[in-house]
């Protein structure tokens, strides 16, 4: 008995201590809300290095809070995305040229429930980019 109960004690404390679930998407009609991408400001000596992504600001705009998508060897392809050809333009050459990017957007579930970009607007450079 007093076996059981250690055990149960291990294993609802190992509960709490389990990192977050993956992120997921959002309804369709859920509201958009202020995401940045492109430049992360992450700098590195070696890979792997998130030095580009899709990642919610702080208040102030100018530093992150959560990185939800990261390039993380240099090569990797901007989020899958939806939204107006040309706003999916501008989001993929702020990606390839290492640019920030201020987004008004949602995660939203694509092909085998993978997290889309749903991108409504641009809103301009992130702030405190000088672009």
């Amino acid at each position: 008995m007093v076996f059981a109960l250690a055990s149960l004690a291990l294993v609802a404390s190992a509960v709490q201590m389990a990192p977050p679930g993956p992120l997921v998407a959002t309804p369709e009609d859920s509201a958009a809300m202020r995401m940045h991408v492109g430049d992360t400001g992450i700098r590195c000596v070696r890979l792997p290095c998130a030095s580009r992504g899709v990642f919610l600001p702080d208040e102030t705009g100018r530093a992150r809070t959560e990185l939800l998508y990261a390039d993380r060897d240099g090569a990797t392809p901007p989020p899958p995305m939806v939204g107006r050809p040309e706003v999916q333009a501008a989001v993929a050459r702020a990606w390839e040229d290492r640019a920030c990017l201020a987004i008004d957007a949602r995660l939203i579930g694509g092909v085998d429930d993978k997290p889309v970009l749903r991108v409504d607007r641009i809103v301009g450079p992130c702030p405190g980019t000088g672009e």
